[in-house]
């Protein structure tokens, strides 16, 4: 028995709306995008058994916008409340290259004269026992270090503890393993280790790790320590020449180095490091400007992974005038905020940056469904995943205006054509921008010639798919002529 196949453009390239939305029903095409605006739009291709779906969409403007494939499957971006993207109950942060950096107007913490009359800086912020703690690194008259702490509630208004913390340390890390509070810093060129019942009182401090022969023989600063199921991960840098680098332990007592990050100050230097629902991520300075750096799996943060870019500069904020320090990437929930250290006025501080999503900003919505569940992607996120068996269409909506461009569906279904001798009969079909998306038979193409070929109404993409697509359509109906034909001959 022959099987008959037929395939369409799947090759096609995606391309923006033209003169109308296609086979979308509702919403407005306007300059080559599909808007709604506090409306919907759908898409129906029939009764296919599987599918991918991609668009590029953003919020224009307003609270969300959301992609519905069923009662339990809907994609959701939400700009304001939960600021989150979400999916078949997984929830994910919206990825860093939506997010607007906004400086609070006055800084967190400044100086408080005795211990810190020369200022405030260095922040690391962990929540240990109901509430957030932020240790850093303050400086007297004589230009002496010491590590102080302070508490909040909230993030946002904070409470100094009375006493110093750690004497002629600096540059602080906090990390909490199995409910205890551990705290890294730098001392005499080398990083050290301590840990607290209270957040005041510390243990005899150890050596983890110590100057080098290499790159880092000039002596170790600025830690960042991240807990891996059994694996510590340390990031550092070696001060007076802006190079970084990294190493790793079992045991989170003796470093190993393992890698050097960086040669100067160009990037990750002074690097926090936190392990998000997006993967690594970790906020860095450049001196005039503040960095933010995105590694998925990468713990070297190399330059093939993700974006190293900076953020924030100096004359975006009221609080900067002379450069920064280090800086802390803090996830609370969804949110991201960041403390910065910063120089205003001739004194160190510690300034706010809170973050929040971007309308405006076009990401990339990938949807793949093989009948009994559904792939969800949003731009560099990782996948999302929801149990569906029956497809109802997918209906686009917004509270606001969404827009839409460069839509592409690659389906395939149950036809009712006839399929030759098997009486069975299987359908692909492909759609760019607003092409024809009708269930295609097993001996026709189902598409609109003129809306491929880029006349009024279509996507103006080339007509090269169009051809590879009827010559791959016309093949195994030749070959099951042919055979028909040389059966007689016979």
């Amino acid at each position: 028995m022959l099987l008959l196949v037929a395939l369409a453009a799947a090759d096609t390239s995606a391309s923006s709306f033209s003169a109308d939305a296609g086979d979308w029903e509702g919403g407005v095409v306007e300059d080559g995008v599909l808007r709604l605006d506090d409306t919907s739009a759908t898409l129906d291709v029939g009764d296919p058994t599987s599918f991918e779906f991609t668009a590029r969409m953003r919020l224009a403007a307003g609270e969300a916008f959301t992609v519905r494939l069923g009662e339990a499957c809907s994609f959701s971006a939400a700009y304001t409340g939960a600021e989150t993207i979400s999916f078949g109950g997984e929830t994910q942060p919206f990825p860093v290259g939506e997010l607007s950096f906004v400086p609070r107007s006055t800084a967190a913490l400044t100086n408080s004269g005795g211990a810190e009359a020369l200022g405030v800086g260095d922040p690391d912020v962990v929540y240990w026992n109901g509430e957030w703690w932020m240790f850093y690194t303050a400086t007297d008259a004589s230009n002496v270090t010491s590590v102080r702490a302070a508490t909040s509630p909230d993030l946002t208004s904070w409470t100094r503890k009375t006493s110093t913390v750690l004497s002629g340390a600096s540059q602080p890390a906090a990390v909490v393993v199995s409910g205890e509070l551990i705290v890294f810093y730098a001392s005499g060129g080398q990083l050290w280790r301590t840990s607290s019942g209270d957040g005041t009182s510390f243990d005899f401090p150890t050596v983890v790790l110590s100057p080098g022969t290499g790159f880092d023989a000039g002596g170790l600063g600025h830690p960042s320590v991240l807990v891996d199921d059994a694996t510590w991960r340390l990031w550092y840098s070696v001060p007076g020449t802006g190079a970084s680098g990294s190493a790793t332990s079992s045991d989170g007592n003796t470093f190993t180095r393992d890698a050097q990050l960086s040669t100067d100050n160009s990037r990750l230097y002074g690097v926090d490091v936190e392990d998000a629902e997006l993967g690594l991520e970790g906020v860095y300075t450049l001196l005039d400007s503040v960095g933010f750096a995105q590694g998925g799996d990468d713990t070297n943060f190399s330059d093939a992974n993700r974006d190293l870019r900076p953020i924030l500069a100096m004359n975006d904020t009221s609080w900067s005038e002379g450069g920064f320090g280090t800086a802390s990437a803090v996830r609370n929930g969804q949110a991201l905020t960041l403390f910065v250290d910063a120089s205003h006025d001739g004194s160190r501080l510690i300034g706010q940056v809170d973050t929040n999503p971007l309308p405006g900003s076009f990401g990339t919505l990938t949807l793949g469904w093989d009948g009994a569940r559904v792939e969800a992607a949003w731009s560099d996120g990782p996948t999302m995943t929801c149990a569906m068996t029956a497809f109802e269409g997918i209906t686009v909506t917004a509270d606001g205006r969404a827009e839409l461009d460069e839509t592409s569906l690659t389906y395939a279904g149950k036809g009712t054509g006839d399929s030759g001798d098997t009486g069975a009969d299987e359908e692909t079909g492909s759609s760019s921008g607003d092409t024809d998306l009708g269930g295609l038979d097993s001996g026709e193409a189902g598409l609109n010639a003129g809306e491929w070929l880029g006349e009024p109404g279509g996507c103006g993409c080339s007509s090269a798919p169009l051809t590879r697509s009827v010559a791959l359509l016309l093949l195994p109906f030749l070959f099951l002529v042919a055979r028909r034909r040389a059966a007689r001959t016979a």
